[in-house]
């Protein structure tokens, strides 16, 4: 009875021992790495004053996205503000924290020159949420943290715990949808 109870805690042990996978990658320090970016960029400031502001949606108060618009908001007050399931085309360039270009639309030449077509509700979250604050013709920068974008698992060459780096121009609303 002795024998049989230790062969069998044996064989459970080396049972879970051949779960972990020793070629699985600890991104500990590169979860680390991006929440410092995001904690570093919401501190920013230029002249006194924070160079990105924080937009949170009522809905969803512990996620957010830090934007800076690079336009002057003034010249496009009038222009209209793409709802969700708007037909909606953009110029974008994506990186990572450290600058390293994830991927752009500069090359597609379906919709015109560099533009990504898309509808706001069609993309990440992040993605989704400062599109539907811009107007036609505004240009923001924002950095989206893992919870606005791909959150704890890896996306195409896109890591967990990612914070992600957005250039974005709205170019066109080409189909303004009426609200569900």
């Amino acid at each position: 009875m002795k024998l049989s109870l230790i062969f069998l805690t044996l064989t459970a042990l080396l049972t879970l021992s051949s779960c972990l996978d020793d070629n699985e990658v600890d991104y500990t320090q590169w979860r680390a790495d991006n929440e410092k970016f995001i904690t570093d960029a919401e501190a920013e400031t230029k002249d006194g004053v924070k160079v990105y502001t924080r937009l949170t949606p009522p809905w969803a108060p512990s996620t957010f996205v830090l934007a800076t618009w690079l336009n002057d908001r003034s010249e496009n007050a009038d222009e209209l503000i793409p709802l969700d399931n708007s037909l909606v085309h953009v110029k974008y360039a994506l990186d990572d924290i450290n600058g390293n270009r994830i991927s752009d639309s500069y090359s597609n030449k379906t919709y015109g020159d560099g533009i990504y077509q898309t509808r706001p509700n069609q993309n990440i979250f992040g993605f989704w949420y400062v599109l539907t604050r811009m107007r036609k013709g505004d240009h923001v920068k924002c950095v989206m943290p893992a919870t606005a974008a791909y959150g704890d698992v890896t996306y195409g060459s896109i890591p967990p715990y990612s914070t992600l780096v957005y250039d974005i121009e709205l170019v066109d609303i080409k189909a303004y949808e009426v609200p569900l």
